[in-house]
């Protein structure tokens, strides 16, 4: 059931998460990094829901991946009714 699962995030994912708000922070304002919080916890909750819901990841094997917004993906696995985010990247770096 939906409610039973957790998402883990790796310690990549988290560091990737910093940079992305710091950028953010850099180019534009703090409403706009909550506007990128926003969508991680709407990740969160649909994952949750529907884990197998994202198209697999071609990259990353055994993995999936959600786009969260046009410049930002979040690559996870799903394990039981555990959901672990293993990296969150810009999609227009060059490992899209």
């Amino acid at each position: 059931m939906a409610g039973d699962r957790t998402v883990e995030w790796s310690y990549q994912a988290m560091e990737q998460v910093d940079s992305i708000k710091q950028f953010i922070l850099s180019q534009w304002s703090v409403r706009e990094v909550d506007v990128f919080l926003d969508l991680l916890r709407e990740f969160e909750q649909l994952v949750m829901r529907f884990p197998n819901g994202y198209q697999r990841s071609l990259i990353y094997p055994g993995c999936r991946r959600a786009v969260i917004h046009p410049n930002i993906s979040v690559v996870y696995k799903v394990i039981g009714d555990t959901i672990n985010v293993v990296t969150v990247y810009d999609n227009r770096s060059s490992v899209s």
